[in-house]
C-alpha cells in the first residue's frame, strides 16, 4: 500500500513538471525573440538628406521578421517559439518586396513639420545592414527620426541609436521618437555579435531557460522520491 500511494506520488509530481515545462516553452500569441542582442540604427546626412542605418541584433531576428513578412514559410517557426537561422534567410528576406515597405512604414523622418519621402538604398543585412535615404528638401540641420522596428513581433524589442556629435538614444516601445542634430557622418556602430554568434539572439536563450525549468523541477521529483524512501 505505501509503495502503490508513492508511485501515485511520482505520477503527480511527474505530470506537474511536465505542466510546468510546457508552461515554459509554449509560444504566446506572437513569438518573438527581443531579449538578446538589440537592433541599431545610425543616423547622419547632408545637405537635405537624411540617412538611417537599420541592423538587426540576431540574425535570427531576421528569420522571424522574414517568416512574418511571407518571405520564410510559418514552419521554421518551431512549436516551442524557437527560430533558427540558416544559410539564405537573410537574401530571403532582402529580396522580399515587402520588406522596404515594411522598413519604411515603421522608420520615418520629418524636418520641421514635413515627412521626408524615403526610400531602401543599400542592404547587406548580415554585414552594414540596410539603409533608408530620406529627401527633406532643404537643408536639414534637424529631424524626427522615428523608429518601429520589430515592435510589431514583440513589444519587448529595443532599439540603440547613434548619430553625428556622439549622439545616442534609445527607442522602445514607449518612445518611438527623437529629435537629431542631422549634419555630419553617423555615429560609431555598435557592434554586432560575432560571426560565430550569427543566430544567438534570444532563441537560443528561450530554449536554456525552458531547459533549465524542466531540469529543476525534475530535480524536485528525484529529491522527493528520495525522501520518501528514506521514510
Amino acid at each position: 500500500m505505501p509503495a502503490r500511494r508513492g508511485s501515485r506520488r511520482l505520477a503527480t509530481l511527474v505530470l506537474a513538471a511536465l505542466v510546468a515545462a510546457l508552461a515554459v516553452l509554449a509560444p504566446g500569441p506572437a513569438v518573438a525573440h527581443p531579449f538578446g542582442d538589440p537592433q541599431t540604427v545610425e543616423i547622419g546626412g547632408a545637405g537635405g538628406e537624411v540617412r538611417v542605418r537599420w541592423r538587426a541584433g540576431g540574425a535570427d531576428d531576421l528569420t522571424l521578421l522574414a517568416v512574418s513578412l511571407g518571405a520564410l514559410p510559418a514552419s521554421r517557426v518551431m512549436l516551442d517559439g524557437a527560430v533558427w537561422y540558416e544559410d539564405g534567410d537573410a537574401e530571403a528576406l532582402a529580396a522580399s518586396p515587402a520588406f522596404e515597405d515594411y522598413l519604411l512604414d515603421r522608420i520615418a523622418v520629418t524636418a520641421g513639420t514635413a515627412a521626408c519621402p524615403g526610400s531602401l538604398t543599400e542592404i547587406d543585412l548580415l554585414g552594414d545592414g540596410a539603409t533608408l535615404t530620406f529627401g527633406c528638401g532643404e537643408r536639414a540641420d534637424t529631424a524626427t527620426v522615428e523608429v518601429r522596428t520589430l515592435l510589431d513581433l514583440h513589444p519587448a524589442y529595443r532599439t540603440l541609436a547613434t548619430g553625428p556629435g556622439g549622439q545616442r538614444a534609445v527607442y522602445d516601445r514607449t518612445t518611438a521618437s527623437h529629435d537629431w542634430a542631422i549634419a555630419g557622418e553617423p555615429g560609431t556602430p555598435a557592434a554586432l555579435p560575432a560571426s560565430s554568434e550569427v543566430g544567438r539572439s534570444a532563441a537560443a536563450q528561450l530554449g536554456t531557460v525552458g531547459a533549465v525549468a524542466l531540469a529543476s523541477v525534475l530535480g524536485g521529483v528525484l529529491w522527493s522520491r528520495r525522501r520518501g524512501r528514506r521514510a
